[in-house]
């Protein structure tokens, strides 16, 4: 017997990672101002058309297309609406490290589900150059702004964990009004989430031993 996803469930992974990278690119656009070299206005207009990218190919890939993946994320927008506003970042280095936090969701996510996503979603989802840029990109602006003593290590790891901990709130919204979600992450029902939950904690744990290599305390 095939362990593939069904299609609806898949459908519903793509809506969220769509309306998480269209929020993303969204972030990135709307502070992109903040620093006037010209180095870094192109690295976030990278960022933010790979985001993008991501964004609509997930569209694409769901059947109906965008006006189909409308329907589909309306369920999704307000935990994922929540989660930008509560992680509103201060500063860039907290902008960029939120990039680099979601960024490293979405990429140990699609990594466990790999063999189990059918086409074209696996092809739409399999992790692309652009997540690792963002993973990159964000880690070095961390290093960096602890090094020349811009931000304190205590200060990013203070806001790594309410970055954590927000996805957390996310993940518990989101599961308990989709049951397709749930059926993503554990391959069944899972009506208590108790599976669904277990793959998420391993995600985080994965992201969170990505930010003790970075000197953030998690």
């Amino acid at each position: 017997m095939s362990n593939e996803i069904a299609p609806e469930p898949v459908t519903a992974l793509l809506a969220w990672l769509a309306y998480q990278n269209l929020r993303e690119a969204e972030s990135l656009i709307a502070r992109s101002g903040e620093r006037a070299e010209l180095g870094d206005r192109l690295t976030v207009a990278r960022l933010s058309s790979d985001a993008l990218n991501r964004f609509t190919q997930a569209c694409d890939a769901i059947p109906g297309g965008q006006s189909a993946a409308q329907q589909v994320m309306a369920p999704l927008i307000s935990p994922v609406d929540e989660f930008w506003t509560m992680t509103k970042p201060r500063v860039q280095t907290e902008q960029r490290l939120r990039l680099m936090v979601v960024a490293s969701i979405e990429l140990e996510l699609v990594q466990r589900l790999a063999d189990r996503l059918p086409e074209p979603a696996l092809s739409v989802l399999t992790p692309a150059a652009g997540l690792w840029r963002a993973i990159d990109h964000g880690s070095s602006q961390v290093l960096d702004a602890i090094n020349t003593h811009t931000r304190s290590a205590d200060e990013l790891s203070l806001y790594a964990r309410r970055l954590l901990g927000e996805v957390v709130v996310m993940a518990q919204r989101l599961l308990v009004r989709q049951a397709d979600l749930r059926i993503v992450l554990a391959g069944e029902a899972d009506d208590e989430l108790s599976i669904s939950t277990a793959m998420l904690d391993d995600v985080l744990q994965s992201t969170a031993a990505r930010l003790a290599q970075l000197g953030l305390s998690v």
